[in-house]
């Protein structure tokens, strides 16, 4: 009897096998006898051998699969092979480089090794001639290390001496009492204490240092302004000191820039209305062709036609501004170039541009030569310029905040000048009062130290003294009024210890002197604020503050170039 058999299809999708149909049962015919046997044999052999055609197809599909990834792994393999091939070439390149290197540093090792020989011996040689010359160099040195200390251990020597003569002369001024009383009120020692006290006058250990004089045997003087800016005239023309000092310096140097100008003054007294009016009317005039002049040379120079012009105006270079600053370079004689950069008004540049349109201007002037002509001066013509100079240079807005700052300066500082002014005026009586003693008593020791303090002190003047402020302090619960000096930073340091020899004889004088005893200074160390004087020596001022100084400040300052020495010290006169 038939059954259902599975034969796989190769065209199956469902793993290789069909089903069979199965067999209509009507439709079977029996067959008896060995015939059915054969034939169930036949179809049992039918059967194996398809299980064996597809089990075949089966491993036939599975190899496959396993050649497929053995391809693929023999592909990957070469590129492998190609790649280790590869890196052996570059390893056999780079071996043989580092081969060749070796041998060339092999080869530089022993070019290396025979100059180093040779430089040995080179050395040697030179150690062998310099040794004694560093022998001899140094037994030279001790030789001057000693003759160095000889002056060291003398100067040692001197000032155990001078040491022990004042500890001395301290000794037998314990000794003696000083218990004398002040003299009596009309007494020829009251009214004359610096020529009648037991001890008038001190001695100073310190000789001046020698300088080149004038002809004359005086020493040079001092470069004096016609025109002084004193408060007196500063108050009369309605500004400060410094302001009038400023425009007094532009005159003078306007005035020095040629030769050929020449101005006739001639004083006048105001006696009536009609010649002040005539006085004001003549300035005016004098002024006005001034500044026409000034200001066509500068349209002229600077190519422009009106002022509003220079708001689009090329300014100078920053590179040679700063160059000129500097002291490098100047302006060429034909270039006309404002510096408009922060700090144009104390610019170098600027004011050479200044001197430049001046020289300019009197070129060009149709007078004939610069003769201005005779003008009347009287002190009611300068405010109106000034002051009109001054509208030019500022808006009223800020000629309204500084006259508001300069006369609170003027009430702050009216005591620190009268003090100034003071403490110079006693300086110098004092001095002058101390080399009349010495002369008259016949003491030569140290009379060229005070002439030369002298000296010093006319210098310095009343800008050159150091800055004042009053303060009170309470002592035993009352208050006393004491003065703080304050230092003066442009002025050389050891003018300061100079000056103390002076204030130290100054108050020998008024120790046997009745009445109200001086208010205390003491130096409080506060910088001041005072500005420097003009046109002093060199040694006057401080070196390290003058390092500090910009340039055109130092050309406003005009440091002079008199050679004026100060003081040395004088171990004969050590003992005071």
């Amino acid at each position: 009897m038939d059954v259902d058999r599975e034969i796989p299809d190769d065209n199956d999708d469902s793993g290789g096998k069909r089903r069979l149909k199965e067999p209509d049962p009507a439709k079977v015919r029996l067959v008896t006898g060995p015939q059915r046997e054969d034939y169930d044999n036949a179809r049992d052999k039918e059967a194996f051998h398809k299980d064996q055609v597809l089990l075949a197809k089966q491993k036939n599909h599975k190899l496959a699969l396993e050649n497929q990834q053995l391809h693929a792994q023999l592909e990957t393999a070469e590129k492998m092979k190609a790649k280790h091939i590869a890196y052996l070439k570059s390893m056999h390149q780079e071996l043989a480089s580092k081969s060749q290197a070796i041998v060339e540093l092999q080869q530089h090792k022993g070019q290396l090794e025979a100059q180093f020989l040779g430089d040995q011996e080179k050395l040697q040689a030179m150690c062998s001639t310099i040794v004694p010359q560093l022998i001899e160099s140094q037994k030279l040195l001790m030789q001057r290390n000693e003759d160095v200390e000889r002056p060291h251990h003398l100067l040692v020597q001197k000032k155990d001496e001078a040491i022990q003569l004042r500890a001395y002369n301290y000794l037998q001024s314990k000794k003696a009492p000083q218990n004398k009383p002040p003299p009596r009120r009309g007494t020829r020692a009251s009214l004359d204490p610096a020529r009648n006290s037991s001890t008038r006058t001190i001695q100073i250990p310190l000789d001046p240092i020698p300088v080149t004089r004038a002809p004359s045997g005086k020493s040079n003087p001092q470069h004096k302004a016609k025109l002084a800016a004193t408060p007196a005239f500063a108050d009369l023309l309605s500004t400060d000191v410094d302001t009038l000092s400023s425009l007094i310096d532009k005159l003078e140097r306007l005035l020095e820039i040629s030769d050929d100008v020449t101005v006739n003054v001639k004083e006048t007294a105001p006696k009536k209305r009609n010649a002040k009016k005539s006085q004001r009317l003549a300035n005016r005039d004098l002024k006005n062709h001034i500044n026409s002049v000034l200001r066509r040379a500068t349209y002229d120079k600077f190519g422009v036609e009106q002022a509003s012009d220079f708001q689009i105006y090329n300014p100078a270079e920053e590179a040679k501004v700063t160059a000129c600053e500097e002291g490098l370079i100047d302006p060429a004689d034909d270039l006309f170039q404002w510096d408009f950069s922060p700090g144009y008004a104390e610019s170098r540049w600027n004011d050479l541009m200044i001197v430049k349109v001046v020289d300019a201007a009197l070129e060009a002037d149709g007078t004939g030569g610069g003769e201005i002509g005779e003008v009347s001066f009287r002190v009611e013509g300068i405010p109106a310029a000034f002051n009109e100079s001054l509208g030019r240079i500022e808006t009223m807005r800020e000629a309204r905040a500084r006259g508001a700052q300069n006369f609170q300066q003027q009430q702050l500082g009216s005591r620190s000048t009268s003090s100034k002014h003071r403490k110079y005026e006693n300086r110098v009586q004092t001095i002058t009062a101390t080399i009349q003693i010495k002369t008259d008593d016949g003491i030569a020791g140290d009379i060229e130290t005070w002439e030369r303090l002298l000296e010093m002190v006319e210098h310095l003047g009343e800008q050159g003294m150091s800055s004042e402020e009053e303060d009170e302090v309470e002592v035993d619960g009352a208050k006393v009024l004491i003065y703080k000096v304050k230092l003066c930073l442009w002025r050389e340091p050891r003018v300061v210890e100079y000056l103390r020899f002076v204030d130290a004889q100054t108050a020998l004088f008024k120790k046997n002197k009745r009445g109200p005893v001086a208010a205390s200074r003491i130096r409080s160390g506060a910088p001041g604020s005072s500005k420097a004087p003009c046109g002093l020596p060199k040694s006057l001022y401080n070196g390290q503050w003058l390092k500090k100084a910009t340039p055109s400040y130092l050309k406003e300052l005009k440091v002079s170039k008199e050679a004026f020495g100060l003081f040395v010290a004088a171990t004969e006169r050590m003992a005071l």
